[in-house]
């Protein structure tokens, strides 16, 4: 019954999403190297083609901008450049502050907004080299203003990394009976050190087959969620008190898996609530455990949620 129901949910999400792309489909369209754009699609690509010729060429002369485009341009182009749409089995996230140095009038310097740049690209090529799986990318990256002082702004990356070849999804079965976290494996005691209720549940969130992705080649307008947690949403995110690590049985991670999509694509307005914001589409979750043994006896899953905007637009060289 919980899988039919699982299987509507899915449906229900296919439709609206499919429906809503329609809705935004622009009929004026341009065309460039035999694919099509629209007039905006072509504006947006020619304001991050300008940026990149800067990053590759220089500036021929000084120019200043506001540090809300600064960070448009940063992030826009990031995503646009360096992310990839290539299905991924499991997420890590990266997070980095940076600073962006202020003018007196409150401007910021393009070559400087290009140099921190670069460093973005190198930190994020150093943090995919430093994992273990051949299998890694960016699947989508958040800039946010951290801090801002009368001397510079502070800036946080929240990156969402993708990683392992993707495993076709597979329902929830009776045999699907888990430790919560901490890749401890099946109540039964196998499968340790190679799966646990997070991960199941964290891949089916991500697998294509649920997260119903339409065509498209780049990303803009990245937001992700605060950490959600049980105490925001009691019953709804694994939470428990026990002296020893739970077992989490499969109607139960059936629930949460249920759950969870609700607070992936429902908005605040909805029922049951969700954390979608209005417009911007889910496109990656990741979900994380606690220590194994925690001295309060607290168990927990926690989750971080990226939305964007999913653009067609030509390739912008590196």
């Amino acid at each position: 019954m919980k899988n039919s129901i699982l299987y509507l949910i899915s449906i229900s999400f296919a439709v609206l999403l499919l429906a809503s792309c329609s809705k935004e489909t622009n009929t004026n369209r341009d065309i460039t190297n035999d694919q099509q754009y629209t007039t905006e699609e072509m504006a947006l690509w020619n304001k991050l083609n300008n940026f990149n010729q800067k990053i590759k060429y220089g500036l021929k002369s000084e120019e200043f901008i506001s540090p809300d485009s600064a960070i448009w341009y940063l992030e826009a182009l990031l995503n646009v450049q360096h992310a990839t749409d290539t299905s991924f089995d499991d997420v890590v996230t990266f997070r980095k502050n940076y600073q962006l140095q202020k003018n007196t009038d409150g401007t910021v310097s393009m070559s400087h907004v290009v140099d921190v740049y670069n460093i973005l690209v190198g930190d994020l090529k150093d943090q995919l080299a430093s994992l273990e799986s051949e299998y890694k990318f960016l699947i989508i990256a958040d800039l946010q203003r951290s801090m801002l002082k009368s001397e510079d702004l502070e800036i946080e990356l929240t990156a969402g990394l993708g990683i392992n070849p993707l495993v076709v999804y597979e329902p929830i079965t009776v045999n699907d009976n888990w430790k919560y976290g901490n890749m401890l494996g099946r109540c039964n005691g196998s499968y340790f050190g190679q799966s646990d209720a997070g991960q199941e549940l964290k891949r089916r969130f991500n697998n294509p087959e649920i997260a119903l992705p339409f065509p498209h080649n780049a990303w803009i307008n990245p937001y992700v969620s605060d950490i959600l947690t049980s105490a925001q949403f009691p019953g709804r995110i694994f939470y428990e008190i026990a002296s020893s690590t739970p077992c989490i049985e499969y109607d139960e991670l059936e629930t949460y898996l249920i759950q969870g999509h609700y607070l992936i694509y429902n908005t605040s307005t909805q029922s049951p609530l969700g954390v979608r914001p209005e417009g911007l589409y889910f496109r990656t979750l990741d979900l994380w455990t606690n220590n194994p043994n925690p001295s309060d006896n607290i168990y927990w899953h926690k989750y971080l949620i990226w939305y964007g905007t999913p653009v067609n637009i030509p390739p912008v060289e590196d």
